[in-house]
């Protein structure tokens, strides 16, 4: 073998080597050792298929907090707690994400003592973007076949009304008007294997806070709910957006879980033990969802199990399974069948975990050689796309162009459209999902969720550069449901038979 043909093979069994380790940030080190700038990008992706390439969610995390058992049920167990409608709760968020850019900031009163009035006028302001998304989402519900509630347009005004009450009372007269808004942005810090939908950013001249609607009355908010660890967690993304560490507070000012009424703000500086407890369930989610045995530990009270509320039979028979499990006290077949359920959803894990591995690509890339050089070539390869801009919009369908017609691209895939931002972090930038529907020459259609969607693209996104990225839509949830229920089944039917020919 030549002296290339040795390096070459040099490089793919250390890579190989790498690849098993489940420390993310040791395999980004030894990458950039490994490649140099020769980089073979199907090289690295195909080296990251056996690396876990999980990111867990900001939701997840806070479950996580209040019970680690209660993440469990939901990873791997698959039990799906309760079936809500968001159909009201999405509505005032949409409503909420365009109004802010519009109504709210241009009648911010910075100290006001005149809340009831801003409030009135803001509302009234908004009369037209809350009649356009009602329209939308009863549309919507009707082509889904879903039953919409009678006070629908009541509820979605009142809650409106009762949010923007809470911005006037208390963060208009605690802060500044804001220098600029963006709402319900994705962040991805890969490094941290962390993830997270914000609903809204106010940047100032100093730093900015984060906000999270809550369309419902949510007065305990100051607990310690999910909510609140849900709000530190998105408060290390933020960092991580403003300063590329979630360690760095300097340009962090404050974090208002908004709801009815009022405003909810943790008091600063966060305590290091909040901070510390967020981090530690973050790694326990993450090593869970990689299927590595971690054994959960239950808080000295569970707002779940000890209140009996919803979930609390599900996670008190899960735990009683291992317990029974660990003692030999199966029964062969169920032991059998139950083992291949747990199987079965370590797959569906393994292919949550394959959605994200584009992101690890290109944060890996960027981490190696910088973002310029990193773009250019996840370009050639089909990871990227850059050069389309904004053209047109009709409904849903967006319209984007560019100057060549070289393209990768194909109908009904799924792409995240991040707008970059200077000085922030891929895949931090402002951003939006959406499905490709035609591609022709040098045209691109893509359909957007919804009109409100589009609306909120047009005011943050599609003015600057855009950079389209591979996605995947999560139905971890979905698959992992009926095999919960199977295994419910399984232990009605053998458990209880077993117990009956034991008393016979």
């Amino acid at each position: 073998m030549n002296p290339e043909g040795r390096a070459r093979s040099y490089k793919t069994t250390q890579l190989a080597h790498l690849t098993k380790q489940t420390n993310y940030i040791v395999v980004i080190n030894r990458l950039m050792l490994i490649f140099s700038m020769s980089v073979d990008v199907r090289q690295l992706y195909r080296g990251l298929e056996n690396t876990q390439t999980h990111l867990v969610q900001s939701t997840e995390i806070a479950t996580a907090s209040m019970c680690q058992h209660l993440f469990k049920l939901s990873y791997p167990y698959g039990v799906s707690r309760g079936e809500r409608d968001y159909l009201i709760a999405n509505a005032v968020h949409d409503i909420m994400s365009i109004a802010i850019h519009g109504p709210i900031t241009e009648n911010w009163h910075y100290k006001t003592k005149q809340s009831k009035e801003i409030t009135q006028r803001i509302v009234r302001d908004s009369s037209s973007i809350i009649e356009n998304i009602l329209k939308d989402t009863k549309e919507y519900a009707s082509r889904e076949a879903r039953k919409i509630p009678e006070t629908f347009d009541q509820d979605v005004r009142d809650r409106f009304e009762g949010l923007v009450t809470g911005v006037a009372k208390k963060l208009m007269k605690k802060f500044e008007q804001p220098n600029r808004t963006i709402t319900e942005i994705t962040i991805t810090n890969p490094q941290k294997h962390h993830e997270g939908r914000i609903d809204a950013i106010l940047e100032f001249s100093n730093g900015h806070g984060l906000l999270d609607w809550k369309s419902y009355d949510i007065k305990k908010a100051n607990g310690s709910g999910k909510e609140r660890w849900q709000l530190i967690s998105n408060i290390l993304l933020s960092n991580y957006r403003y300063t590329g560490d979630e360690d760095d507070w300097s340009k962090f000012r404050f974090a208002s879980i908004v709801y009815h009424g009022g405003a909810y703000m943790p008091r600063l500086p966060i305590q290091e033990k909040h901070i510390g407890k967020i981090k530690e369930d973050r790694l326990f989610s993450y090593r869970t969802l990689c299927g590595e045995k971690v054994y959960a530990q239950k808080p000295k009270f569970c707002p779940v199990c000890d209140t009996n509320a919803e979930g609390c039979s599900d996670c008190r028979f899960y735990r009683e399974d291992a317990r029974m499990a660990f003692a030999g006290e199966l029964p062969d077949n169920y032991r059998r069948i139950t083992g291949q359920l747990f199987g079965n959803r370590y797959k569906v894990l393994e292919e949550r975990a394959e959605t994200h591995r584009h992101k690890y690509v290109t944060s890996t890339m960027i981490e190696a050689y910088g973002e310029r050089t990193a773009i250019d070539e996840l370009q050639k390869y089909g990871i990227i796309h850059t050069g389309y801009k904004f053209v047109s919009a009709d409904d849903t369908m967006v319209l984007f162009r560019k100057d060549d017609d070289e393209t990768f691209l194909e109908p009904k895939k799924i792409l995240r459209i991040i707008g970059k931002e200077e000085n922030i972090p891929l895949l931090s930038c402002v951003s939006e999902q959406a499905t490709v529907m035609r591609v022709e020459y040098c045209d691109l259609i893509l359909n957007f969720r919804s009109k409100a969607t589009v609306e909120r693209a047009k005011l943050q996104l599609f003015n600057l550069p855009l950079i389209m990225i591979r996605d995947e839509i999560n139905l971890t949830r979905r698959m992992l449901e009926p095999l919960h229920k199977f295994h419910r089944l399984a232990a009605d039917v053998l458990i209880r038979k077993e117990c009956y020919d034991d008393l016979k």
